[in-house]
């Protein structure tokens, strides 16, 4: 049915999202008003298409609709193509085709675990905010008669689209608006869902976080009444970047303090995004006694169940500088436990290096010339590959600042997994490509007793806690400059770094005796068949 009222609709030039929104709903509301109508008025209104037309102009008008771009046969046959439309549905399918206006559709799982939630008091009040992101979730929808739920949109036709589709349920009520400015909205809610945009900087110089993220929750949290909760989607950078973000964690969890936290299952934002989610719950009122931290699994394909959950005491919560419960959910790991606890003095990476992003270099740059580019397929094994490297032509004073010098400690942010090695020394120059961070350290630390750490359990463990991606590793160098690593004396790293490159030597040889020692048996066993 949605693909032939699409269809008619393109027929007839309607094409945008928009315009194909604004005939479904036109449709719809002349079939709700049909349906009240005396059964046999109402046969002949659908049996002719001049009386359906005036009566639809007559009872709809163009006010709200605006004029109706087609004559009385074309609305005749749109009416009966689409009159049984889910509107919801049809929102849902119309809003994923488009592809001028990219809409972030939330997996249905999100609403349903947002809806699913046990009750409260008796009479609630829920707000879903931007609620055009949910229309999956909508159309399957059966609304409580003891909740009072406010659907906001910033969207018209995507608000009358929804007032058209929930008609004659008193207590569902739309409402436009943007999440993005402060809602002077007159009611308080229980519960309010939001997923904001993610990655977008607002305009205002003067807010005190310019991401839409962070500015749309400080403007939804003022609406929730005492005892209610703010529920979240968050990307990975509101989790653990530092800086104005920091500062709203910190002021956020104060006012509003962190009811739980759940790290969402990868890829439930495809296509619009990849990157690691997470759903966190904001509270109105006394501070809990516990905050529970786990991981969400999507079982039968639409249904979120917690595993591996942690319960930390919400004072303990409160004194965190960032949100990386990937660490928190490995607090069974001895080893992870006894780097925290142990009495070394840590460091910031960032305390003790510069670091940096490579250049970002297309294809059709890479050509024989004087300057070698390091990318992700000259690491193996620990090491760097100086004689693999594809090269540019290029002034070397253009990329000077994307150079990496003997000593420099290089590591993936993008890719599958994470490769770590220290540059040995070159006679050419060589420049990082984008997939590459730099470690330059300036003093105190090691650049071999660095790799050893981060690649250790603990180190890649740290190393993930800042992932941003998810299937697709996105690491940025100002969260890795907030990876601690332990402090030894720098005669002790040297020691330790030296006895990593002996025994990693040794190993080396080993392999490669037993690899040659096979070759040859191999070769005497094969003579041996004929």
């Amino acid at each position: 049915m949605i693909e032939d009222f699409w269809n008619l609709c393109l027929n007839h030039d309607i094409k945008s999202r928009d315009q194909l929104l604004r005939e479904a709903v036109r449709v719809v509301k002349m079939k709700q008003y049909i349906e009240l109508v005396p059964a046999e008025e109402r046969a002949e209104l659908e049996r002719h298409p001049d009386k359906l037309f005036e009566r639809m102009l007559a009872q709809i008008g163009t006010i709200e609709l605006g004029h109706f771009p087609g004559d009385r046969e074309l609305f005749y046959r749109l009416y009966h193509t689409g009159k049984d439309l889910n509107l919801a549905e049809y929102g849902h399918q119309t809003i994923r085709q488009d592809r001028v206006i990219a809409t972030l559709q939330v997996h249905s799982s999100i609403f349903q675990a947002f809806t699913d939630a046990p009750e409260g008091q008796q009479e609630k009040r829920w707000l879903l905010a931007e609620a055009e992101k949910f229309m999956e979730g909508l159309a399957r929808f059966i609304p409580r008669p003891n909740v009072n739920f406010t659907l906001l949109t910033e969207n018209y036709i995507l608000g009358r689209l929804l007032k058209t589709h929930f008609a004659g349920q008193d207590h569902i009520q739309v409402v436009q608006g943007s999440i993005y400015q402060p809602l002077p909205l007159p009611d308080r809610y229980d519960a309010i869902l939001t997923v904001p945009n993610f990655g977008l900087k607002l305009d205002d110089e003067s807010a005190a976080v310019r991401e839409a993220e962070g500015a749309a929750i400080e403007h939804l949290a003022p609406l929730l009444s005492s005892g209610g909760k703010l529920v979240a989607v968050l990307p990975a950078r509101m989790m653990f970047q530092s800086g104005a973000i920091g500062d709203w964690r910190k002021r956020m969890n104060e006012l509003h303090p962190v009811r739980s936290v759940h790290s969402l299952p990868e890829g439930l934002f495809r296509p619009y995004t990849s990157v690691k989610t997470y759903v966190v719950a904001f509270g109105c009122g006394q501070l809990p006694e516990e905050v529970p931290i786990s991981r969400y699994r999507l079982r039968d394909s639409d249904v979120l169940e917690e595993e591996q959950t942690v319960m930390l005491k919400a004072a303990s919560f409160q004194q965190l500088e960032d949100w990386r419960i990937e660490l928190l959910l490995e607090q069974d790991s001895d080893t992870l436990i006894a780097f925290q606890q142990a009495a070394v003095p840590k460091v910031k990476l960032k305390q003790m290096a510069d670091i940096f992003r490579g250049k970002s270099i297309l294809k059709q740059d890479l050509r024989p010339g004087s300057i070698s580019v390091l990318n992700i397929s000259n690491l193996e094994d620990g090491e760097v590959k100086l004689e693999q490297m594809e090269t540019i032509e290029e002034e070397p004073r253009k990329v000077r600042r994307y150079e990496v010098l003997p000593g420099d400690l290089v590591m993936t942010c993008r890719g599958t997994q994470t490769k770590l090695a220290v540059v040995p020394e070159h006679s050419q120059m060589v420049i990082a490509s984008a997939n590459i961070i730099v470690i330059r350290f300036r003093e105190q630390m090691d650049s071999m007793y660095a790799k050893v750490f981060l690649e250790s359990p603990v180190g890649i463990a740290l190393i993930q806690s800042f992932q941003r991606g998810t299937t697709v590793m996105n690491l940025n160098p100002a969260d890795v400059g907030e990876i601690e690593v332990p402090l030894l004396p720098l005669e002790k790293q040297r020691a330790i770094s030296e006895a990593y490159i002996i025994e990693k030597k040794r190993y080396s040889d080993v392999v490669q005796a037993a690899s040659r020692r096979w070759e040859e048996q191999r070769e005497q066993i094969y003579s041996a068949l004929y």
